[in-house]
Parts: C-alpha cells; structure tokens; sequence
C-alpha cells in the first residue's frame, strides 16, 4: 500500500537513470540535509508527483514533508520568526528555485485536523497520473537517516559541469 516506505539510498538506486533525475536528487538530499542543519530532524517525506513516473522528465521532486518542529519554534509565534529567518531552506519558491524541490511542509506538532486535511488534499492530489487518472504510488522516506543520505550522494557522484566529457550534450 502506497506509500511505500523506502530510504535515501532506495530512491537514487532506483530513479536515478537520468542526468537530469541525478541533479533533482542532488537538490533533494541537500535540501534534507539543510532541513536537519536548522533543526528539523524528526520526520518523513513522501516522495510524488511525477518524479515517481519512470517515462517522464520531471523538472523537480514533489516532496510532503511531515515536519516535528525544532524545541526552539514550539510556539505558533516562534515557528513563524524562525520560519521567516530560514526561508532559503523552508520558502516554497526558494527550495524549489535552489533544490528543484516542491516543497510542501505538514506540521506534525500543529492541529490534528489541519493536518488530516493538509494530507487529504496532497494525498488525492498526487495519487493519480494526470493524463489518465491512473493510480501511482508514493515513497515515504525518514528523514533522520544522515548516514544514508550521504552514501546516496555519494553514489550520484559530482554534478556535472560543462567542461566534463561526461556530462553530454545531446549531440
């Protein structure tokens, strides 16, 4: 049953078979890793969208990520001072433009029924294949494994420049 629980590494051995998918999950494990670096080590993803459809390009990674907020946000107002001084790592627009990561936070520490909904919508908004409503699955990923994260940068290796004769450029 969907989501199918996974880990870091699981996701690069088996999405990462293009170069454009290698530097999406580049983005994705130093965006986890810059989530962990402000606090947010207690959690899970959901890995959607079309990254998870094996035919298509996809331009990001939609990720859902159920967040435990860090001992110093546990208040409404503190989440929100520290959510606006860390908007590079949490803004939607500034994840996706430096992570290529569509990132769609759910607060595991704020109100059960908000969070219920929140999950509702993203569950049935990213379910189904767009063109044809047919079912795919999720991955649920946790995000304390840093030893995990790191073998599965390290086997997508460095980002390739345009100087690299590997990198390719379609001719």
């Amino acid at each position: 049953m969907s989501p199918y629980r996974g880990s870091a590494l699981d996701v690069v051995q088996f999405f990462a078979f293009s170069e454009v998918r290698k530097s999406i999950l580049r983005g994705w494990l130093l965006h986890r890793k810059a989530l962990r670096a402000i606090g947010f080590g207690t959690g899970f993803q959901w890995i959607d969208g079309s990254f998870v459809e094996k035919g298509k390009e996809p331009k990001d990674i939609d990720i859902m990520t159920f967040l435990r907020r860090p001992p110093h946000a546990r208040t409404l107002h503190d989440l929100g001072l520290f959510w606006q001084a860390n908007r590079p790592v949490l803004g939607r627009a500034q994840v996706k433009a430096s992570f290529h990561v569509d990132f769609l936070p759910l607060d595991l520490d704020g109100d059960d029924e908000i969070l219920v909904d929140l999950t509702r919508y993203y569950l049935s908004l990213f379910s189904h294949r767009r063109e044809d409503l047919v079912w795919k699955g999720m991955v649920q990923v946790p995000l304390d494994t840093v030893a995990e994260d790191d073998q599965a940068l390290n086997l997508l290796g460095p980002e390739p420049t345009s100087s690299d004769p590997d990198a390719g450029d379609g001719t």
